[in-house]
């Protein structure tokens, strides 16, 4: 794999939004299944290593390991004492270790499949609306700008704070060049690419407000239950 290649394809495909660098893109040789799947696998990698980066830092920030085994080494302690501590903070370590290597395997499995799940949900919805293109050319167009940015996210999401603010305008942006992709991989009017885009957000968050309907109705039920008792 010629990785500058993929890089400068990545790089012209986010710096310029719009149908005719898709139809670009779809006319290469590298426009294949393959190629799409060993994309995301790399950026799943990459975004692995930065995840279990991330729970380190944060475990390290919210526990402070270090500065703890100091202050303990410093204080005047009985040798048992000194000895459970050391114990206690060991076993803290060790599920700092935990969860590093846990966030480390859930994206590594997670990043693929998501993709590739939420490309054939593209591909249905598009196929209903009247879509012509295949599964494989779409899925291709969709890694194309889904790599860097699962990267991007990476790496920014391991900064406290400031990754969830530029995730979320990074994903809006997403959702714009996700739009060019099915209109041009389906041969796609406008309305009918934005209402595939949209249909699986629009699920998402019905579904999410039946989940808080439905906690909230038992939150009341249980509280009427127990008020029921005086």
């Amino acid at each position: 794999m010629d990785f500058g290649a993929v890089i400068q394809t990545w790089l012209n495909v986010l710096t310029h939004p719009g149908e005719d660098v898709f139809q670009e893109e779809r006319t290469k040789p590298q426009a294949t299944l393959a190629n799409a799947i060993i994309w995301i696998i790399v950026a799943g990698v990459i975004a692995a290593i930065f995840a279990a980066i991330g729970v380190a830092i944060s475990e390290a920030m919210g526990t402070g390991i270090g500065f703890t085994q100091t202050i303990i080494n410093q204080m005047d302690l009985p040798p048992e004492a000194r000895r459970q501590m050391m114990t206690a903070l060991a076993a803290r370590t060790a599920g700092t270790g935990a969860g590093v290597f846990s966030a480390l395997c859930m994206t590594l499995f997670v990043v693929p499949i998501a993709f590739l799940l939420g490309s054939a949900i593209y591909f249905v919805i598009a196929k209903m609306f009247g879509g012509t293109g295949d599964f494989s050319e779409q899925t291709y167009l969709l890694a194309t700008f889904s790599a860097p940015i699962i990267v991007v996210n990476a790496i920014i999401g391991v900064v406290p704070y400031l990754g969830g603010c530029v995730t979320f305008f990074i994903s809006i942006y997403q959702l714009v060049l996700t739009y060019f992709a099915i209109k041009v991989s389906h041969n796609l009017s406008s309305g009918k690419a934005i209402m595939t885009i949209l249909i699986p957000i629009l699920v998402i968050f019905a579904c999410i407000i039946c989940g808080f309907a439905v906690m909230f109705a038992t939150i009341l039920g249980a509280a009427g239950l127990g008020g029921s008792n005086f």
